[in-house]
This record gives structure tokens, sequence and C-alpha cells, in this order.
């Protein structure tokens, strides 16, 4: 599976904020999920990560910038990062996965509970 497949699913809805055509035909080869501020050590190459953005907070590009050097320098393919918490995906990490080359892709909050 590539980045681009998960994109063309019209049922996760899932939306490119940014990311390279040549970056999203990148093989994904594992699935990794954490709100840690520094995630490097649990990463490997070809993996996608999934965040809920938990660790970040509003206006810290420098926060940005590390979690997303960690994904680069790890080989991530892409991040897929959750709006629930923070109801969008940061500025910040945009530009940060942009300067490091790292796809980035918006996860809409699911459905409430219990509807």
């Amino acid at each position: 599976m590539h980045v681009l497949d998960l994109l063309q699913l019209d049922s996760l809805g899932l939306s490119l904020l940014w990311g390279e055509e040549t970056l999203l035909g990148q093989e994904v080869v594992g699935v990794t999920a954490t709100d840690l501020e520094e995630p490097g050590r649990f990463l490997g190459p070809g993996e996608l990560v999934l965040s809920g953005l938990v660790w970040w907070s509003e206006g810290d590009a420098v926060k940005a910038d590390r979690f997303v050097t960690a994904l680069a320098e790890a080989g991530a393919t892409a991040l897929l990062a959750g709006e629930e918490t923070h109801g969008r995906v940061p500025d910040e990490l945009v530009a940060a996965c942009r300067a490091h080359r790292v796809p980035i892709v918006a996860v809409p909050p699911g459905p409430a509970s219990g509807r």
C-alpha cells in the first residue's frame, strides 16, 4: 500500500495538506500511532505515523519541527494528523512537514460516541 492509496479511499475522509507526488508513492511497510513529543526511537523506515497531536501546544513551531524532524530522520512515509484534539492541523506542523519533506494528511474527527 502507498500513501496515495489511502488518500483515494473516500470512506476515510482524509485530506492531503502537503505532499509531492513522488513522496505519496512511497510504500507503507508499517504503522505507528504516537502522541509522544519526540517519537524517533520508536519509528522505522517506511512507517506511516498516526498522531492525535496531544503533544502539540498552540503556536509552538519548535515542538512541531522537533516532532517532524524525528519522522524525517526515521524515514517515515507520511504523518496522518488527527483534527480531534485541536479542531484542525496546526499550520506550524504543515510548515515543518513541508520543510522536512514529510507528507501530511489531515484525519477528520470521528463521529461522536453514542450517535
